[in-house]
């Protein structure tokens, strides 16, 4: 079985996020009002979602919305923004905290949405916790459920796909799941041999407390074979 489909894994990193949710929601939650660089690729990334999609209203898909504080900037940001999560705990509290917005458990790995019925698909700082050798497998699923051109954005943080064990997080300890720093380059060859051709990158050195330099990449679904 590959580590991808090890449901060891999968219950590893629920439980963990689970665990948090609550505390993870308030900590963060106002997070993003301090973050000029994520809000600038935010902002981006929906002026390029709506321009792909003249005269309508564009729907976009959070995959590993947490707490639900990005999939809410998206939808302030005039999309129809919705999001998934491993965690039912984290589903609950985006519910909870934004009772407009629709939000569903599900997982990346075996993602449960209709072919290329979204204009864009977002996964901020989530793919860190799939094993890269199973990244091509999630930007497979991530393709087909976006229209060819559409765009999809991610966010994480940078390394040689080192893996990290965390056990203290969100002022809880006892924790057992694992996070990867990841090259931008492979990144960036994955969404291509996926379908999904990279059309913007920035990194940022690491801010604060933060441990590692970031990077977000966006690309763009090419038209179907």
């Amino acid at each position: 079985m590959s580590e991808l489909a090890d449901p060891e894994f999968l219950a590893a990193t629920r439980t963990a996020y689970d665990t948090v949710a609550a505390s993870y929601a308030d900590l963060l939650a106002d997070h993003l009002a301090q973050q000029p660089y994520d809000r600038a690729v935010l902002g981006l990334y929906a002026e390029l979602v709506h321009a792909a999609s003249p005269g309508r209203i564009p729907r976009v898909t959070e995959v590993g919305c947490g707490p639900g504080r990005i999939t809410a900037h998206l939808a302030g940001l005039g999309l129809d923004a919705a999001g998934i999560d491993l965690s039912p705990g984290m589903v609950a509290e985006a519910t909870r905290r934004h009772p407009d917005l629709t939000f569903t458990v599900g997982s990346m790995t075996a993602l449960d949405l209709p072919e290329h019925q979204l204009d864009g698909l977002v996964a901020w700082y989530s793919v860190i916790h799939v094993p890269p050798p199973g990244h091509p497998a999630v930007y497979a699923g991530f393709r087909r459920a976006v229209k060819p051109g559409g765009h999809v954005l991610l966010a994480f943080h940078i390394g040689a796909d080192e893996r990290r064990v965390i056990t203290d997080a969100y002022g809880h300890s006892g924790l057992s799941y694992h996070a990867y720093r990841l090259h931008p380059d492979r990144v960036e060859q994955d969404l291509a041999a996926a379908g999904l051709e990279p059309v913007a990158r920035m990194t940022r050195a690491r801010v604060g407390e933060e441990k590692s330099a970031q990077a977000y990449v966006i690309a763009r679904a090419l038209p179907l074979d």
